[in-house]
């Protein structure tokens, strides 16, 4: 029989975690129409060849949290996601920390700018309010990869809401609700919340629960960007690590609310964070035992990106401009976060400063901002905040572990059997790069399976694939299986990896030889051959 394409001879690994097998495979129509066994392969032709001899195939990588939902409304998002493509990843779920551009209101368009400037590459129309409708925006502009959606919580409470920093009422707690219902019937995945970010920081169990309770009825999964990633934070008072009490609030969410629970990027932020992930992976696996469907995930750096207002106190967020501009908000807000000085210093590097006038700061440690500003480092990231309108984008470190390879709590979460991973990158074409944007995939390929043996490869690509879409309930992906899409990652095990990191974040993989998005070639014999080519679909709640 004759197909579109064949690859040849390749060492599948089929992102379940089974053992590796030599196999052919036959493509038709973007989808994998045989998985040929050796004794087989002289039976079946084709109009091309892949050989792949020497060469692992598996499926596409899935970025389970993802911002890109940001970007891809946009007609140029193909060439500024490209980096994606380049390390290998064919799917990414967008929506995540519990800001999703859709579902929304019309009424709300400007305050979901303005929230989501960090997000973005820039303004869009906004011509769809429902999933559906901005899945049928997507179809119609075409798509570089393929794309499920959650729905943000903190989008769907800002637009019922507004910046109200109260409880909703039970009117409003129904029309929010009534959103997310209709998201859901439109195919979302389910429901994200952003607990570290207004208005999500607000919001009380008993609201997540009831938000919860919608996506897990509808056969959805909530995943958590927890309040707390460290020991001490704002939002509790207790001598308990809380970053254990966020773990644990959102477990009882889940419980409540009979909702698999994903933990957004389990890290340890700050080195008195670091020993209580033992302890935290306990709790979880207990949890586990106890009934809750949950795992989490983790990317593969001791840095994150995220919005230079993070560390802000709640009662700040909704006035922050103001209280920037005013000589006692600013002094308030400056004695509150003294004893942040050292992180903030050491550890908290800009990645945008928004004014162009100010871009010659981007890259810098705020240490060295400072220095060149002649400011102390918190009056500097003070100054950036302000002077970005709270819009500047920051590149934190200390998560998990350092640059000098003090990683204990970074790779026992890594290797963790709950663990699947993902990205959790902010893409766009402006100021410097989160290098897990580059190199994120091939990192752990190379560097933690080949090189350090943390994993199986086998493990490795089930947490990256076949684990990704069973959490996110993607239909026909993330297994190397008769019938599926020909999703398709095939690259060198020896060589595979990738040099980027916070210093130098724009580095392109090594070892991906070939990469195929429903069928159609980006990458051919390790060059980009992609120009153009808009390969994704949207991907519906399997």
């Amino acid at each position: 029989m004759e197909y579109e394409l064949i690859v040849r001879g390749g060492t599948v690994v089929d992102g379940s975690g089974a053992p590796r097998f030599q196999a052919d495979l036959a493509i038709d129509a973007g989808r994998i129409a045989e998985v040929i066994a050796d004794q087989e392969s002289d039976q079946a032709s084709a109009v091309r060849e892949i050989d792949a001899r020497g060469l692992v195939v598996s499926p596409g990588f899935i970025d389970l949290h993802s911002h890109s939902d940001w970007v891809a409304p946009i007609v140029e998002h193909a060439a500024i996601l490209k980096p994606f493509l380049m390390q290998g990843v064919t799917t990414f779920v967008g929506g995540n920390c519990g800001f999703s551009v859709a579902p929304v209101r019309a009424r709300a368009r400007q305050m979901l700018d303005e929230s989501g400037q960090m997000l973005s590459e820039r303004k869009f129309a906004w011509n769809w309010q429902e999933v559906s409708e901005f899945a049928a925006h997507l179809k119609r502009q075409g798509m570089a990869l393929n794309m499920a959606q959650l729905a943000g919580h903190g989008s769907i409470r800002l637009c019922v809401m507004g910046a109200d920093a109260g409880e909703p009422s039970p009117e409003q707690l129904r029309e929010m609700q009534a959103m997310l219902e209709r998201a859901m019937a439109d195919g979302a995945v389910g429901l994200s919340t952003g607990l570290g970010y207004f208005p999500g920081m607000i919001a009380k169990p008993r609201e997540l629960a009831a938000m919860a309770r919608v996506a897990g009825a509808a056969g959805g999964v909530l995943t958590s960007h927890l309040r707390a990633y460290s020991t001490r934070s704002l939002f509790f008072q207790s001598e308990v690590p809380h970053n254990l009490l966020a773990v644990r609030e959102m477990v009882e969410v889940a419980r409540e609310a009979s909702v698999p629970l994903q933990i957004s990027h389990l890290i340890f932020v700050g080195r008195r964070t670091w020993p209580t992930a033992s302890e935290t992976l306990a709790d979880i696996e207990r949890a586990a035992g106890d009934g809750v469907d949950v795992a989490f995930d983790t990317f593969p750096y001791t840095c994150g990106n995220t919005t230079i207002r993070v560390i802000f106190p709640a009662w700040s967020q909704p006035r922050l401009e103001e209280l920037l501009d005013r000589t006692d908000g600013w002094a308030q807000l400056r004695d509150g976060f003294q004893p942040l000085r050292a992180f903030i210093a050491e550890a908290v590097q800009l990645m945008w400063a928004v004014k162009p006038e100010l871009a010659h700061l981007e890259g810098k440690f705020f240490g060295e901002i400072g220095d060149a500003m002649k400011l102390d480092p918190v009056e500097a990231y003070l100054t950036i905040a302000r002077e970005s309108g709270t819009r500047a984008r920051v590149l934190n470190h200390l998560y998990s572990g350092d640059d000098d390879g003090n990683e204990e709590a970074l790779r026992a979460a890594m290797s963790h059997r709950l663990n699947a991973f993902e990205m959790d990158t902010i893409l766009t074409s402006r100021g410097h790069h989160n290098p897990a944007s580059f190199g994120t995939y091939p990192r752990i390929l190379g560097y933690y399976v080949r090189e350090l043996g943390l994993l199986r490869l086998e493990d490795a690509i089930y947490k990256m694939t076949g684990m990704a879409a069973q959490r996110m309930h993607l239909k026909e992906r993330g297994l190397v299986r008769k019938g599926y899409a020909a999703d398709l990652c095939i690259f060198d095990p020896a060589t595979i990896g990738c040099a980027a990191d916070s210093r130098l974040p724009d580095q392109h993989p090594a070892g991906i030889q070939h990469l195929l998005v429903n069928g159609r070639a980006l990458i051919e014999n390790g060059k980009w051959c992609g120009d153009g080519v808009l390969a994704g679909q949207w991907l519906a709640r399997a």
